[in-house]
């Protein structure tokens, strides 16, 4: 009886932290924003950037209860797979310096394998994102998150990105 306890609190444990990691995900890309970036070198950066393996983007969310701080309520985050960890890295800026540094935060472990696939306008999957043909910056409808972990085997998300229409700010609804 006490070994069964035990390894239903350990499989009830694992199951609550993939729940937080899928929550945490669902979040971020509800509140993706078309803004981007400059990097380190000077360099603008799309608001969205995916590969099969690393997504970054700009996203809205971030508290700041009556401007309190001196601080955007936009968030840079990326989300990429590192010795078998789901990580999620953040900056504490959107337009970074050499000094910028990010923050990392293990999400998950025992992920054998990650892929990003990003739904464009046609209803296609794409491997990587922005296409290559697109004359200006745009979002993807939607991205696909494909995990394969030891001990759950392989689980697809599939996150809605909102559509942002040209000139409205996010949070306002359109008339």
């Amino acid at each position: 009886v006490f070994n069964s306890q035990a390894i239903t609190a350990k499989h009830a444990a694992a199951l609550t932290k993939l729940q937080i990691a899928l929550l945490l995900m669902s979040r971020d890309f509800e509140q993706i924003v078309n803004r981007p970036v400059t990097n380190a070198k000077e360099i603008v950066e799309a608001a969205f950037i995916g590969t099969p393996d690393t997504v970054t983007f700009t996203h809205a969310g971030i508290a700041n209860p009556l401007g309190a701080l001196q601080r955007s309520t936009l968030q840079r985050t990326q989300y990429s797979l590192n010795n078998a960890h789901l990580i999620r890295a953040i900056w504490p800026v959107l337009d970074k310096t050499e000094k910028t540094l990010a923050s990392y935060r293990i999400l998950l472990r025992s992920v054998t394998a990650l892929r990003f696939e990003y739904l464009d306008n046609q209803g296609k999957f794409q491997n990587n994102w922005p296409l290559a043909d697109q004359k200006q910056a745009v979002l993807p409808r939607a991205v696909r998150v494909i995990l394969t972990l030891k001990k759950w085997g392989t689980l697809s998300q599939l996150y809605l990105i909102p559509v942002q229409i040209p000139g409205q700010t996010s949070g306002q609804t359109p008339n």
